[in-house]
């Protein structure tokens, strides 16, 4: 609920017209927050919400709060010296022979952690319990050395996982590890998502990750909760922060929760200055939340140029502040493009809206191209490029490109080695678009593929090449480091994140990154999600770990692929097509199978699941006005996201779970008309409210008439 509170001394002919203003201000706010947010939620009802004034100084008599100290570590026993009666290390569970206490050059103390195994098949952890926070985040490291740690994984790491009170795995964080021979200690550092209501035991481990020997060494582990700025990220709803005049939706993410501060203690403003460093404007926010605060600009009065926004936030009764800057470009008429993200985070492609619909390729081969152009996919993404004539190939067929320059990086894993320096990297990137940058069939840029945030400068200089090089065309980028994506804003006009669950996994981390990843950017980036379609026997040498695995049925893919929709999703690029046929063959006949998955098969499931998405592109790239839930009630399984078109209200909802589930939509107005067009028939609607039954996982479409 918005809140306006005005001195009661004020005349009645003056607060009338205050409050009429404000009433104005947060009917603005609230149509631009339409144009840049997905209209979704879980059946949880959204936080509260409060009107806020300007920052002001702090009084004298209100004292400020004595700074927090920095977090501790609660690492139990980090550099594995504490040893108890038999001469173990505290806290730590060793499983020797595979580990045990080393004096081998330490890091730090006397002693360090040590790992040493030929067995490819013997996969063990050294873990111990640790106490962490329902609903914190946290940050963790490691020193590792490694001598020959060979296999296909990342080596030895370290990871933090909850599990709940069943003893039912309820997920981690898993940083990257050291492989192959590095005699200097490394650091090895991870972070986590917010700890789940439902944890009953959370652990480290110190390990090497499955299918891998070799030796390794840790020493010093540090585990601290994340304690994230107050004010972390300052973004538009305006494609590269260009307009052409009207209201801009500004929004400073902050970190209200963190920080155990309420809304109506936040004071903020935002500065809007010219070229020279001239205020020109100050203004107030209209909405402040427990993550984000609104703004509203009105660029139409502006001249064509270069502007800087510039909020602060502050904290009453307490030293808390913080502040962040962006560019605004004011032009005349915006720019002829290719390919763009309007303000609904829409890609436009050649004038009209796209939904992007497609799968992660290696190379391009015309007898496979024949059969993806009789599916409903209308892009692929080649990690190996694709020649001119195979883009002519694919264009004809309707198909289009998101176009590979990931790996032009010097020093990355998959870097080309006449790629040395900088100057090279931007070498590469100009002769790549010299070749290919013109053609009709490629839409956006494949520009990082989970780099690491401690390359946030490169790879921020990589997107600016881009816009530069090609202007009339987006970059996308996709991490798994889904709890960093705010951090990388800078290096994005697309994101996307990867979960992959199945089998080992619930479901439901397709929805949870997908409501990460829109919230990580404000809902102000367009959101390209990876869904899982493969086999993760695909990537297993070991015969019997792939046996252990398997490809996820067409339910739980349709239902990721919903999920990631209700989450803020506007387009789905699934991996992989080529795994699909990696695992129709064995290992004998080229392939990674030890039971070959026949391509036909898993092709028709993955088609029927694409072909239910394609029959509704006109509802979802819609940005029609439609009436949302006033409440929702029931699971907490069941996401939704609302969309208007043609005078009607579809409600997207899924159910993320694997039990069944229950939710009551209640509208202001009464429901006249119900129309179930995709999952069971089983609902019902009385008045404002329909309640709808799901089956595990079941995602419905139901198309609604709502008075207003």
């Amino acid at each position: 609920m918005n809140t306006l509170i005005l001195p009661e001394d004020l005349p009645a002919s003056l607060s009338f017209l205050l409050r009429a203003a404000a009433i104005v201000a947060i009917a603005m706010s609230a149509l631009l927050l339409a144009s840049c947010a997905p209209r979704r939620d879980s059946a949880i009802p959204a936080d509260p919400q409060t009107k806020a004034s300007e920052p002001e100084s702090v009084a004298a008599d209100e004292a400020p709060e004595a700074e927090l100290p920095p977090p501790p570590d609660i690492a139990p026993n980090p550099g594995f010296d504490e040893l108890d009666h038999a001469g173990n290390p505290v806290a730590w569970t060793l499983k020797p022979p595979v580990y045990s206490l080393s004096v081998e050059s330490p890091r730090g103390g006397l002693k360090c952690l040590r790992f040493e195994n030929a067995d490819p098949k013997n996969y063990v952890l050294c873990s111990s319990p640790i106490e962490l926070k329902i609903g914190s985040c946290y940050e963790f490291s490691v020193w590792v050395r490694t001598e020959n740690v060979e296999g296909e994984d990342t080596g030895a790491t370290i990871c933090v996982e909850w599990w709940g009170r069943d003893g039912g795995y309820l997920g981690g964080a898993y940083p990257a590890g050291v492989k192959g021979t590095s005699a200097e200690w490394t650091l090895v550092r991870g972070h986590t998502a917010k700890v789940p209501e439902n944890t009953a035991l959370s652990t480290v481990a110190c390990y090497v990750r499955k299918g891998m020997t070799g030796k390794a060494w840790w020493d010093d582990v540090v585990i601290k909760e994340y304690v994230p700025p107050l004010l972390d990220a300052l973004v538009t709803n305006k494609y590269r922060d260009m307009t052409d005049g009207g209201p801009v939706l500004v929004k400073a993410g902050v970190n209200l929760k963190h920080h155990n501060i309420q809304p109506e203690r936040v004071m903020a403003r935002l500065d809007l200055k010219d070229a020279n460093g001239k205020t020109l404007k100050k203004m107030n926010p209209t909405i402040i939340s427990e993550g984000e605060i609104v703004f509203s600009v009105d660029s139409s009065e502006l001249a064509p140029g270069d502007y800087t926004l510039e909020c602060e936030a502050r904290i009453r009764y307490s030293r808390a502040k913080g502040g962040a800057s962006r560019r605004l470009r004011k032009v005349a008429r915006l720019p002829e493009r290719k390919a763009w993200i309007d303000d609904h985070q829409r890609l436009i492609l050649d004038g009209k809206p796209f939904f992007p619909l497609g799968t992660y390729w290696g190379g391009v081969k015309a007898s496979e191209a024949e059969i993806y152009a009789k599916s409903p996919f209308n892009c692929v993404m080649p990690y190996g490029g694709a020649s001119r004539e195979m883009l002519d190939l694919l264009d004809s067929n309707g198909v289009k490109v998101i176009y590979s320059v990931k790996d032009l990086y010097s020093g990355t894993k998959f870097s080309p080695k006449e790629i040395q320096t900088e100057q090279d990297e931007r070498r590469a990137i100009e002769e790549t678009l010299a070749k290919v940058g013109n053609h009709p069939g490629v839409i956006a840029w494949y520009i990082n593929d989970e780099l690491p945030l401690e390359m946030l400068d490169r790879l921020a200089e990589h997107r600016d090449w881009m816009e530069e090089l090609d202007p009339g065309r987006p970059t996308w980028v996709v991490l798994y480091q889904v709890t960093q994506v705010r951090g990388y804003i800078p290096t994005f006009d697309v994101i996307g994140t990867d979960p992959y669950p199945i089998p080992e996994k619930p479901p439901s981390m397709a929805l949870d990154w997908a409501r990460m990843t829109s919230d990580g950017v404000l809902g102000c980036r367009a959101v390209w999600m990876v869904p899982q379609i493969f086999n993760w026997a695909s990537y297993r040498e070991d015969p019997d770990d792939r046996r252990e695995y398997r490809a996820p049925t067409l339910d739980e893919m349709r239902s990721m692929a919903w999920q990631c929709i209700a989450g803020g999703a506007n387009g789905l690029i699934f991996y992989s097509w080529f795994d699909l046929w990696r695992m129709s063959a064995d290992k004998q006949s080229g392939g990674r199978a030890e039971k070959p998955e026949p391509f036909d098969e898993r092709w028709k499931d993955v088609t029927a699941m694409a072909a239910e998405i394609e029959r509704f592109f006109p509802v979802l790239l819609s940005v029609a006005a439609a009436p949302t839930p006033i409440a929702v009630e029931g699971s907490k399984s069941v996401a939704w996201r609302i969309y208007g078109k043609d005078g009607f209200t579809y409600l997207v909802a899924v159910n993320s779970g694997r039990e069944p589930a229950e939710a009551t939509f209640r509208f202001a107005g009464k429901i006249s008309e119900v129309k179930v067009e995709l999952g069971a028939e089983t609902m019902s609607a009385d008045g404002g409210a329909m309640t709808a039954s799901f089956s595990p996982l079941e995602a419905k479409v139901v198309r609604l008439k709502v008075s207003q």
